[in-house]
């Protein structure tokens, strides 16, 4: 699917290809002809698009120190994907987001909708997008990527303090199965944001590339943004490591809980069971042939099951 965009006096805009004005095009999910069309006009080499279609693919640039303006510059980053994890618990995937800088276009290429490049699209006033500057709008789209990884940061912080709230009435392993989908993300969030550093090192020193005054700013924007979703990503994994390690405990200690209880009870029912099972002998037994002994039997039954209750709740059995 190709979307085309140019920059208006209201932000970005969705608008028809201009070879005269500059634009966007965001590229999701490229078919074969629309490869085809896209290398042909642009004249950048096949694998600029293909790149993105695997998953596994690497962070890396290509043509970024080239003297030749005319050579497009590709720009391979990774982004985070709210996804389900076949388990039906939410965590996320990390996938290759390619950008290609031209004189002409910008190109943006996925293999997934991006929920930041959906926001452009929805609102792009709010986003303070300029296409006057292609370089200004490459570092934009590259800041994004990585507030993307802040901002899942954010909800895996909330989802887990969500999950402690109800800790004490843990009984299921369903709260390890979504700890362990939280830990897969922030692994995927760690090697992705390894990759991701050399790029954005990369693009700040470039000699041909970004070295426009106030580029400086921006690239450093993202670099403590990039610095900020580390530290987070690795302070949450040791935070989940312990919080799973409690969890564990919790839930053992949880079901013991339930155990003790349904001991105690059993115990105090036994009470009754013996009781009636001596005098349903067919014997004689010792006050049988009393006229209320059915009540008498009864009452000393309770008192012996209250009696029994009163002693487990003191040693804490109930």
């Amino acid at each position: 699917m190709l979307q085309y965009f140019s920059s208006g006096p209201h932000g970005l805009l969705t608008a028809a290809k201009n070879p005269h004005q500059p634009y966007w095009i965001n590229v999701e999910r490229p078919s074969i002809n629309e490869i085809n069309q896209l290398t042909q006009q642009f004249n950048f080499p096949r694998d600029y698009l293909t790149a993105v279609l695997d998953d596994a693919e690497v962070s890396r640039t290509e043509q970024l120190d080239q003297p030749t303006a005319q050579q497009p510059v590709l720009i391979v980053m990774q982004y985070p994907k709210l996804t389900t994890s076949d388990l039906g618990y939410l965590e996320y995937q990390v996938y290759p987001f390619a950008l290609i800088l031209t004189d002409q276009v910008v190109l943006t290429i996925s293999n997934y909708p991006t929920s930041f490049i959906q926001d452009f699209v929805m609102d792009p006033a709010s986003s303070k997008l300029s296409l006057d500057s292609h370089e200004d709008f490459v570092l934009a789209i590259m800041w994004y990527i990585e507030h993307a990884y802040v901002s899942a940061l954010e909800l895996i912080n909330r989802r887990t303090n969500l999950l402690e709230r109800h800790l004490n009435q843990a009984t299921h392993n369903e709260e390890l199965f979504r700890i362990m989908a939280y830990q897969k993300s922030l692994i995927r969030f760690d090697a992705a944001l390894t990759q991701n550093a050399p790029v954005l090192t990369a693009v700040e020193s470039s000699a041909t590339h970004f070295n426009a005054p106030h580029h400086a700013a921006l690239t450093t924007d993202i670099l403590v943004e990039t610095k900020q979703a580390v530290d987070m990503t690795r302070t949450n994994n040791q935070i989940l490591q312990q919080y799973s390690q409690m969890v564990s405990a919790v839930i053992s200690n949880n079901l013991n809980d339930v155990m003790k209880f349904l001991t105690s009870l059993t115990m105090i029912l036994t009470i009754p069971t013996i009781i009636g099972g001596i005098y349903g002998m067919n014997v004689k037994l010792p006050g049988a042939s009393v006229v209320h002994a059915f009540t008498w039997i009864m009452l000393a039954t309770i008192i012996l099951c209250i009696i029994s209750i009163e002693y487990l709740r003191n040693h804490d059995y109930f």
